[in-house]
């Protein structure tokens, strides 16, 4: 029987779960044609969220369109992928070729475009310059949207939006000077790395400085993960006590990745004839979950500073009601001096081990601070 419960990939259909109110603020947007950012660690479901909205709007006479920058490899590869992605949701592909080739020659004619048809007849943009380079050109292609919306609204989502610092930070400035301008085109920013997105949009310096809201995405309740995970056991002809519920969600801390992941090793091992009333059922999948990762864990704790381990420790294992920077928390743990604790702290946010969370500090990933914590 195959196993109800998916992680790692985007998630669609009946193992979407909620989020009707992020739904609704996200469709409220878009219709009125604002622009937005959002920040959630990894895997905690913008994608998912994102596309089904975007999924939802089919009907509302909006082109959505949606880029991922996490692997795009430099400018290059980025002005190439999304000329290709905003040529495939914005170009009438039914429309006469020669018709197509003449729009594209007329207005890529500095970036040489292409238009090809594959063995199902397929049509598919281009761009055969060797080296793209000048702002002019990623200027070209960043206009698209608005030079062919033929006034319909237009709404792209840029994930992994922080990763333009690595490809190149120049690429922020000229959005900004061209998406100032588009007055039937809003855009979503996608990001899981906090510090820099939050310097992207809220620094005064920066170039996106007040560009768009922020919103917000919070964990899914309790009550709706539990009446989830109760649905896919069900729908399988399994049971789920409500106990091994409520441990699930306290060590996945209703992050949807982990919620996921962790329903998805108790369903195996239910399945496999393990007993949920038993003593030791919680530390079994735990220690399971934690055996399948933990020369990953390894390799990351083996290149952190004797301070930085130091930081994760105590992290790990200080109550919530606790301060890091307290005296008693220091000398209980061995913590460095304050000075040598707060760059140990950059760096593991840095590294995006760690996030600071109602005052206090967190490891991202539960898994790894159950790892941690064994140590």
């Amino acid at each position: 029987m195959k196993n109800p419960f998916k992680y790692g990939e985007v998630v669609s259909g009946e193992n979407f779960c909620n989020r009707e109110q992020e739904l609704k603020e996200i469709h409220k947007a878009i219709k009125n044609g604002y622009s937005f950012w959002m920040y959630s660690p990894r895997r905690f479901g913008k994608t998912s969220l994102i596309l089904k909205a975007f999924e939802t709007l089919k009907e509302e006479n909006i082109i959505t369109i949606y880029f991922d920058f996490y692997n795009v490899l430099n400018f290059d590869d980025f002005v190439r992928k999304y000329s290709q992605v905003l040529a495939k949701a914005l170009f009438n592909w039914k429309s006469n070729i020669d018709k197509l080739s003449e729009i594209a020659y007329k207005y890529f004619k500095n970036l040489y475009p292409k238009i090809s048809v594959d063995t199902l007849g397929t049509p598919s943009l281009s761009l055969e310059i060797q080296h793209i380079k000048e702002q002019e050109d990623l200027k070209t292609v960043l206009n698209i949207p608005e030079k062919f919306s033929d006034n319909k609204k237009i709404c792209i989502a840029f994930d992994e939006f922080q990763e333009i610092y690595r490809i190149e930070p120049f690429i922020n400035n000229w959005m900004r000077s061209e998406f100032q301008f588009h007055k039937n085109v809003s855009y979503i920013f996608l990001g899981s790395q906090q510090s820099l997105m939050e310097h992207t949009f809220t620094d005064m310096n920066s170039p996106f400085y007040e560009y768009g809201f922020k919103m917000n995405i919070d964990p899914i309740s309790e009550i709706d993960l539990t009446k989830y995970i109760k649905r896919q056991f069900k729908k399988t002809g399994q049971i789920i006590n409500d106990k091994t519920i409520t441990e699930i969600l306290s060590k996945s801390r209703c992050h949807p990745h982990f919620t996921q992941h962790f329903a998805s090793f108790v369903w195996d091992m239910v399945m496999e004839g393990e007993d949920q009333e038993s003593l030791d059922f919680k530390s079994k999948w735990l220690k399971r979950i934690i055996a399948g990762q933990s020369l990953i864990f390894q390799n990351i704790y083996d290149q952190l500073s004797e301070n930085q381990r130091k930081i994760l420790i105590a992290i790990s294992l200080f109550k919530k009601d606790e301060k890091l920077f307290s005296n008693e928390i220091r000398s209980k743990y061995k913590l460095p001096e304050v000075s040598s604790m707060t760059s140990g702290i950059k760096s593991l946010i840095k590294k995006n081990l760690i996030q600071k969370v109602n005052g206090n500090y967190q490891i991202i990933n539960p898994v790894f601070e159950e790892w941690v914590r064994s140590l």
